[in-house]
């Protein structure tokens, strides 16, 4: 059986969500995941589920087994019918609308990768605090 914790951390890069948002966002504790992304415990059923429940784009048999694709291929049929609903309801729905085309696009693309879709973002030093054991301390801002 193949580990889970690589295919949690790529959908993490993926979803561009640190590891608390990313807890936040699967409502689980934030130490369950600091403890999965450390490899001190392994992930639960549990958690495998709400991760599968808030990012239904995301492969069940991919994350479970490492089998296929990361992201599932998006159902024409479902693009349609929310064409047709924003047809009838066209307030703001055309921009999701037109996301989706877009990520169907991201997904037929033979080139296209999870990984390759989604980059990193730039981090830069932005604060240096100096703490001492006196109780007094100093700021750093390069600039």
């Amino acid at each position: 059986m193949t580990e889970v914790l690589p295919r949690i951390t790529e959908i993490l890069r993926w979803s561009q969500l640190g590891p608390a948002a990313f807890a936040d966002e699967i409502g689980v504790a934030r130490a369950v995941i600091s403890h999965i992304l450390s490899a001190r415990n392994k992930a639960s059923l549990e958690v495998v589920q709400k991760i599968l429940s808030r990012f239904t784009e995301v492969s069940p048999q991919w994350l479970l087994l490492g089998q296929g694709e990361m992201l599932k291929e998006l159902d024409r049929d479902s693009l349609q019918i929310r064409q047709q609903n924003d047809r009838v309801s066209p307030v703001g729905g055309a921009l999701e609308v037109a996301q989706e085309v877009e990520n169907i696009q991201k997904v037929e693309s033979p080139k296209a990768t999870p990984s390759t879709l989604v980059q990193e973002p730039q981090r830069h030093l932005v604060k240096v605090i100096l703490l001492y054991s006196d109780g007094k301390y100093e700021s750093y801002n390069p600039s």
